[in-house]
């Protein structure tokens, strides 16, 4: 069994665990739910930054339009309940989407299966609202090209839904939203995609929802006022793995290393709790990536790679001091972070780096984590899989 299909089989081993999360993590047996079932529509523009985009490809013109038409099923915790009342506006769920970019030949017409999460902001009455949404999936159905090389992509949106409650049952919605397709550097060419745009949707509550309750107040004290400091910290240590396809100059020349080579890391992260929400934090995060500075690459006459040198693994090991925050729902957990390398040995280890997470709960004290790691705050540097612990 080649490299290529192990790593197939690990990302849907990982997806599979993640999806199967929103039915067996933090739902108590003998709470209620209340469910929902939505479609939404949306528009978006492509900010277009590669040729193939431009009008280089098989149908000779810009992909700069998106148009999307989306399933969803989600569901919420009783008011009653103990989760309900410290996330009185959450919701979670699953959806399916269909993308076009009106252009089957030249990019596909992918479709993607997603997870959701989002809660009340800010409400305006007792019927209209301001939230959030995200959204992360994986999408299937591209046609590889000169700009984007796989035939599955990661899916990340982020959207502020505005909320007009016009019965008990029945909920419309718009959303300003951003969306990103990507690879995370798994293979190349992998310029990516992303799109500006707005969705529009219908919901049906299949239970008479009340009033809005209030959304959420990252600092208000949902937590004993007088909790002693260590009732209120925390301990999550993260194992992670994960590859990368990967390039470099050597002798002038650009090398393309177009198979997985394999990263792994552990985060050590303490953080502080102001409340059910919001946590602050540091991490010490000890990252190996045995793409990082590779040298001697040997060519053949049609500049093919034949082979490379490998530096010691300590050359290729980073150890840095990120500041993190974390937005703590029902289930699952968002994450940033910004940090600096302290040791560090050669080009490929830039100093500065941001990471995004997100942990999914499958039992109080236990969680998966899928992570996104930037190098200089902006380049793609890896896609993390792993699990954790909280103590």
């Amino acid at each position: 069994m080649n490299a290529y299909k192990i790593i197939k089989y690990v990302r849907y081993i990982v997806c599979t665990i993640l999806f199967s999360t929103l039915s067996t993590a933090t739902v108590e047996a003998k709470e209620d739910l209340s469910h929902s079932v939505s479609i939404q529509v949306g528009g978006a523009y492509n900010n277009i930054t590669h040729y193939y985009m431009r009008g280089d490809n098989p149908d000779s013109r810009r992909l700069d339009k998106l148009s999307t038409l989306s399933l969803r099923y989600s569901f919420a915790h009783s008011p009653q309940s103990r989760i309900g009342r410290a996330y009185p506006t959450a919701y979670q769920g699953i959806g399916i989407i269909a993308n076009s970019f009106f252009s089957h030949k030249s990019l596909g017409t992918p479709l993607a299966v997603y997870l959701f999460q989002g809660c009340n902001i800010l409400d305006f009455s007792n019927s209209f609202s301001l939230g959030y949404e995200w959204n992360i999936g994986l999408s299937w159905g591209w046609v590889p090209n000169d700009a984007h090389s796989a035939y599955y992509n990661a899916m990340i949106s982020v959207m502020l839904p505005i909320k007009w409650k016009i019965s008990p049952q029945c909920e419309l919605s718009i959303a300003p939203l951003y969306n990103h397709f990507s690879n995370g550097d798994t293979s190349f060419p992998n310029h990516g995609i992303d799109s500006f745009g707005a969705r529009i949707g219908f919901t049906y509550h299949f239970e008479p929802q009340k009033v809005s309750a209030p959304g959420f107040d990252f600092f208000a004290p949902t937590l004993e006022a007088d909790a002693k400091f260590k009732e209120r910290t925390s301990w999550d240590i993260v194992f992670y793995g994960g590859w990368r396809a990967d390039r470099f100059t050597s002798n002038g020349k650009f090398i393309l290393i177009n198979e997985p080579i394999p990263n792994w890391g552990v985060q050590i992260n303490p953080l502080y709790h102001f409340n059910h929400y919001f946590s602050l934090g540091v991490s010490l995060d000890i990252f190996t990536d045995m793409s990082a500075n590779l040298y001697d690459a040997v060519l053949d006459n049609e500049n093919n790679l034949i082979s490379y040198s490998r530096p010691p693994l300590w050359q290729q090991t980073a150890i840095g001091v990120s500041l993190r925050g974390e937005i703590r729902m029902p289930i699952f957990a968002v994450g940033v972070g910004v940090g600096a390398n302290i040791i560090q040995h050669g080009y490929d280890m830039q100093r500065l780096y941001s990471i995004f997470s997100l942990k999914a709960f499958v039992g109080k004290r236990t969680f998966l984590y899928l992570g996104y790691r930037l190098s200089t705050l902006k380049y793609t540097r890896n896609v993390m899989y792993g699990f954790g612990f909280r103590f």
